[in-house]
């Protein structure tokens, strides 16, 4: 992996820079509506985007392969869309009050509200899927709506689960996270030509490069802080979320130090030193360490995968990709 070199996603995007102009102009003119409401929330929604990173890589592994066509574009809208939806909704059953800084939706209208638009940007996904007309695609995007459904399911089957170990976690990071970057990487190849060996390779570096990035997101919570989060630190253990920085920490601890981080866990109401207490656990513990290793574990397969593509600005924003997964800061 790239040492010392400053990773930036704009640069990463820079060779599809063009192709992303187009889809942010198709994305609004699909979520259009002609209801006022539904309007102002998803222009609200839009106006906050995140790094675009599933179109990105429907784009990147596009290029990567050939070129980029309508269907390219026309996946890179409904992979977004089911993103956002999945968020949208996320935020309601965690009670989130922000996302990337600012508040969502939830907090600023109301849960019904959240959950209405959520299934509007749903519906609008499944109207875009059937106006692909390829099987096989509308394959790969209900089959990631399961795993990610099944994930929001187990996450909330193991809220206040301060058991859970690592395999649990995994799999859990899969299906929410890892199942969204393989569908786009997937796409992305099937977007230009049905070649099954090549959709298999992008669909398991999509799957070692979402579990490297939602690992790495897991650990900004111990190590990051509120300016570059957009969020408070130590958010997911005042919501009751085990990773596998806390899950390897009480693996290691004596009986009496887990009893003692556990009797915080198990607070309905955390104070702000609770939250100073476990995280000076976990980092005493090496729990940081040995998530970071994990993480980048996931990203050397990932680049593994790579290696047997030519030389191009597509195959070398892909690697740099993989560095920001791991090295980013927000």
């Amino acid at each position: 992996m790239t040492k010392g070199l400053l990773v930036n996603i704009q640069d990463i995007a820079n060779p599809v820079q063009d192709d992303l102009v187009q889809f942010e102009s198709a994305l609004m003119n699909t979520l259009h509506s002609d209801i006022p409401l539904a309007e102002q929330v998803i222009r609200y929604i839009a106006n906050k985007q995140g790094k675009r990173l599933r179109p990105i890589l429907v784009f990147l592994t596009a290029r990567l392969h050939g070129g980029t066509t309508l269907k390219t574009l026309q996946s890179s809208i409904v992979i977004e869309m089911l993103h956002t939806a999945t968020l949208v909704h996320d935020d309601v059953v965690d009670d989130s009050s922000l996302r990337r800084g600012s508040p969502t939706v939830n907090n600023i209208w109301d849960n019904k509200i959240s959950v209405l638009v959520g299934d509007f940007l749903f519906s609008k996904t499944l109207t875009s899927m059937l106006n692909i007309h390829d099987f096989q695609a509308l394959s790969i995007f209900s089959e990631t709506a399961r795993q990610i459904t099944e994930g929001e399911l187990l996450q909330i089957e193991m809220d206040h689960d301060f058991e859970m170990d690592e395999s649990t976690y995994f799999d859990l990071i899969s299906k929410k996270t890892a199942s969204l970057f393989s569908a786009s990487c997937q796409l992305g190849v099937l977007s230009v030509k049905e070649d099954e060996r090549d959709r298999h390779i992008m669909r398991d570096f999509g799957h070692h490069l979402g579990m490297a990035f939602q690992i790495k997101d897991d650990l900004l919570d111990y190590t990051g802080t509120e300016s570059t989060l957009g969020k408070p630190t130590g958010n997911d253990i005042r919501e009751n979320k085990i990773t596998l920085p806390l899950i390897h920490a009480l693996s290691q601890a004596r009986e009496d130090i887990k009893k003692q981080v556990m009797e915080i866990l198990h607070k309905d109401d955390k104070k702000d030193s609770d939250i100073r207490s476990v995280v000076s656990f976990v980092q005493r513990s090496k729990g940081v360490e040995y998530a970071l290793g994990i993480a980048r574990k996931y990203a050397r397969d990932a680049l593994a995968l790579l290696s047997s593509y030519p030389s191009t600005d597509y195959k070398d924003s892909l690697t740099r990709l993989v560095d920001f997964t791991v090295d980013r800061d927000n």
